[in-house]
């Protein structure tokens, strides 16, 4: 038995779920825009979400359960183990204006360091500015420069 071509009215109208002989009305398919104007975000998971992630991949216990749920949840395998570190970390499950607080403190101090680094360098530059003076002098009156005797 011969089968007509696929572009064949009666295989098209059948695929279509139209009757032999029937009318066909052809529909403008809309063509996607070529220029891509959004740039894609990338996703955040909240620390709740993250641990409702791991809750469902922890019960996960017939084979396949645990990549239908990375599947369903749009996720990587990795992204799963990263969720896992860090709740093993005990960054998870933190209130949130705890961390803000956490990062705030760590910013103070390391602003209040850096204040301390420049002003010892600074003290620093005018004790070395001294040493030369002093080097000047002693060689202006022929002093001999003696080193200073150990304690």
């Amino acid at each position: 038995m011969l089968l007509p071509p696929m572009n064949h009215p009666v295989n098209t109208a059948q695929r279509n779920g139209h009757a032999a002989g029937a009318s066909e009305t052809k529909v403008p398919i809309a063509h996607p825009d070529p220029e891509v104007t959004q740039r894609a975000t990338r996703r955040r998971f909240s620390a709740a979400d993250k641990l409702r992630i791991l809750a469902l991949a922890d019960a996960c216990s017939q084979p396949g359960q645990l990549g239908e749920l990375l599947r369903r949840e749009g996720l990587y395998s990795s992204t799963l183990q990263n969720f896992r570190k860090q709740r093993e970390e005990g960054k998870l499950g933190k209130d949130p204006r705890q961390l803000l607080q956490q990062r705030r403190d760590k910013e103070a101090a390391r602003q209040r360091d850096a204040r301390k680094i420049a002003r010892l360098e600074n003290e620093n530059k005018k004790l070395r500015i001294l040493l030369e003076l002093q080097k000047k002098v002693a060689e202006l009156m022929n002093l001999p420069l003696t080193e200073p005797a150990e304690a």
